[in-house]
């Protein structure tokens, strides 16, 4: 896989700034070449108006076409039956059509974001797309599993940070530059300016 091949990409979240966060980079160096990235939004818990227009301009910086949940009210991961959920993905992956899907790792010690693993694994059992997932939350003391794909994100990580930095009633005004320090810490690991890692679930040659 060649991300410059790469023409349809879905990325999944559990909340509003989760894939900013894990994946921010990647999705706007794949929406840069011509790829075109849907990004799906699995609840808003809280503060429902105002992590919703987050999560919209968010989205005009990565390029990406939103997909927010149909409930117009703050709704947790935990009240929606499973089936439901893997309904919903599966409904916006059949329109998507990808050949790339980006989702939460199925060891992240955040119960919606493990649950949104579960479901997205689910919709995605009769898909052909390749599958990268991220690390947002592990359990304490835990080792993320060893990277297995490296994206040099240094054309994207502007970007990457101006969509993490809309999220300001999640995150104080400094995080953005701390997942600045993190991509830079990455990138020097793999002799890139700026990087993030990814485990490979799947991947067609």
């Amino acid at each position: 896989m060649r991300l410059e091949h790469v023409r349809r990409a879905f990325a999944i979240g559990a909340h509003p700034d989760d894939v900013e966060v894990g994946a921010g980079g990647l999705v706007a160096k794949l929406v840069a070449s011509g790829a075109a990235v849907t990004l799906q939004v699995a609840s808003i818990p809280n503060r429902y108006a105002i992590r919703k227009a987050e999560a919209e301009r968010a989205a005009k910086h990565l390029g990406v076409t939103l997909v927010l949940p149909p409930e117009e009210r703050e709704t947790r991961v935990e009240e929606l039956a499973m089936h439901e959920l893997v309904a919903r993905f599966e409904r916006e992956l059949a329109t998507a059509d990808p050949e790339l899907v980006i989702l939460h790792q199925a060891n992240d010690v955040h119960h919606d974001h493990h649950v949104v693993h579960r479901a997205a694994i689910a919709a995605l059992r009769r898909s052909r797309a390749d599958i990268l997932v991220y690390a947002t939350r592990l359990p304490p003391g835990a080792a993320p599993p060893p990277p297995t794909c490296v994206v040099d994100i240094t054309s994207s990580i502007d970007r990457k940070l101006a969509a993490v930095a809309e999220h300001t009633s999640q995150f104080p005004a400094s995080f953005a530059e701390t997942r600045r320090d993190v991509a830079r810490a990455l990138g020097y690991s793999y002799g890139v300016a700026y990087a993030e890692v990814f485990e490979v679930l799947r991947i067609s040659l």
